[in-house]
């Protein structure tokens, strides 16, 4: 749980990597709050990865 909460920090504390993930959502064209989730999830998965975490 805490490498979770970390992972959010690293992410949403930078106004840099909230922006690319509103643009990665927005990309996508959503059309609920389910998909948006599912996004947010996609873009954490890869986010981790890429940052090898």
């Amino acid at each position: 749980m805490t490498q979770l909460l970390s992972l959010f920090n690293q992410v949403f504390g930078n106004q840099t990597k909230s922006n690319d993930l509103e643009h990665y959502i927005n990309s996508h064209n959503p059309n609920s709050h389910q998909q948006v989730e599912e996004l947010t999830r996609d873009y954490l998965y890869h986010y981790t990865i890429s940052r090898g975490l």
